[in-house]
């Protein structure tokens, strides 16, 4: 695979922790897409429901990506020479030259976010150009923490780093969403990282080592269970429809979850 993927966006990510086109598939399928399934049919009214207003939020949601992909840089480059034990997703010639043009990169990387900004200042409104770059900006904050971080804490600054895979996309764009659908922002949090943190977690906590399991069979536990309550919740609650839409999507999840755990046996 070409090294110099790793200057655009989702390809940092490629190479470093997906490295195979399926597995990349069930990336989009797993994070990216949900997020999008969330805000435009769960948050958008219908008639805020265009084309356009889609294409944008996908590109936004690339454009963000790319701060979050310079902390995996950072981590993978610079972090791990500070620990005792380190996960190695980069290793040989790779390691090499990002460690080498680790600065070069990063720049043309800022460079590219900034070109990518200015591209989508012609399609939208100033309100979301100008939460890109706060939402960009916490992300490098939250990663400078997580990165640094050494004990239990880092736990904690996981769940902010997963959880603004989903948030901050949801937040540049609230200007969008009507006031009374904010507030199920924080909804969109159950179908990845809620899951996630937990697995997580378990790195640390002992006792979350019991609760998880095995990791499979926790996550269909999960989604079956969750897509359950939000039926019923919506069976309560007939006129939310975002109710609706999240028992789809965890439904969704499960069915995505289980078709993994076909296909690697």
């Amino acid at each position: 695979m070409n090294k110099y993927i790793i200057y655009f966006p989702f390809g940092y990510t490629f190479l470093s922790r997906i490295k195979t086109s399926s597995k990349f598939i069930s990336f989009l399928l797993t994070i990216p897409l949900p997020c999008f399934l969330f805000f435009y049919f769960g948050l958008l009214d219908v008639e805020e429901r265009t084309l356009s207003l889609g294409t944008v939020f996908i590109l936004t949601y690339s454009i963000l990506y790319i701060f979050y992909e310079n902390g995996y840089v950072e981590n993978d480059i610079k972090t791990v020479k500070k620990e005792v034990n380190p996960t190695l997703r980069i290793v040989g010639e790779l390691y090499n030259y990002i460690d080498d043009n680790y600065y070069r990169i990063i720049i043309i990387r800022v460079f590219f976010y900034a070109l990518s900004l200015y591209f989508l200042s012609f399609f939208t409104i100033g309100d979301v150009i100008v939460k890109v770059v706060f939402f960009s900006i916490a992300t490098s904050v939250i990663y400078f923490f997580h990165n640094r971080t050494r004990n239990a804490m880092k736990v904690f600054t996981f769940l902010l780093l997963s959880s603004s895979r989903f948030v901050f996309p949801l937040m540049v764009f609230s200007s969008y969403i009507t006031t009374e659908k904010i507030e199920y922002i924080p909804l969109s949090l159950f179908i990845y990282t809620i899951p996630a943190f937990f697995i997580y977690s378990a790195k640390t906590f002992t006792i979350m080592q019991f609760v998880i399991g095995h990791e499979n069979k926790y996550k269909l536990i999960y989604y079956a269970s969750t897509c359950i309550v939000f039926l019923i919740l919506y069976y309560l609650v007939p006129s939310i429809d975002v109710l609706l839409l999240m028992a789809a999507i965890l439904f969704y999840m499960l069915l995505l979850i289980s078709l993994k755990k076909i296909l690697n046996k």
